[in-house]
């Protein structure tokens, strides 16, 4: 799109809902907040003119459209501030033991868990079990202990998408428990039993 009719697409739009589009913000921001995302928006929305306008679909005339940006707009911007809060702890002490528990890189580098023995492998499976509801804790185990299908899996348990379910489930227990690995895991406590 050249940049003369994107100004007149621009230009227009701005004429009609400049009024609606400032009502819009100040239902989310607040004080001086508003006229700089204000600003922010018109920025935004020249941009967005210049991506996704073409002549042939006229998406400017109804206000459905604008609002629809305008609050996307808003959105991302609340969640990209509330993201760059920071949290203060009481102590660095504290903050350490939550960095060293429940940083990701800690959680990927070692498991809570040591599954080459059969006393931690059946702490473990009572630990996994415990997080779960008794019903997604039978799903895990009809798909990995005995093995069944995912289809039938969906049949018995009245659950439409198991395998979605279960990619869900296996975050959880990746989180929670440290164990990454569930078909290896359900592999060596069915031959620890």
């Amino acid at each position: 799109m050249d940049k003369q009719l994107q100004e007149a697409v621009f230009n227009e739009v701005m004429n009609r809902y400049s009024k609606f589009i400032y009502m819009l913000i100040r239902e989310k921001f607040e004080g001086e907040d508003i006229k700089d995302m204000y600003q922010e928006f018109s920025i935004f929305l020249f941009q967005q003119i210049g991506k996704f306008y073409s002549e042939s679909a006229n998406l400017f005339d109804t206000k459905a459209w604008i609002r629809t940006v305008t609050n996307n707009f808003c959105i991302s911007e609340l969640r990209r501030r509330n993201g760059k809060k920071q949290i203060k702890f009481i102590s660095e002490e504290k903050s350490e033991v939550i960095r060293l528990h429940f940083a990701d890189e800690y959680m990927e580098s070692s498991t809570l868990y040591d599954l080459q023995n059969s006393k931690d492998l059946h702490k473990a499976m009572a630990d996994l079990l415990n997080l779960l509801t008794k019903r997604d804790a039978l799903i895990l185990k009809m798909k990995y202990f005995y093995g069944k299908p995912s289809n039938y899996i969906s049949k018995r348990m009245n659950e439409s998408h198991v395998d979605v379910h279960i990619g869900r489930l296996k975050e959880k227990i990746k989180k929670k428990s440290g164990i990454y690995d569930l078909q290896e895991f359900f592999e060596k406590y069915k031959t620890a039993v």
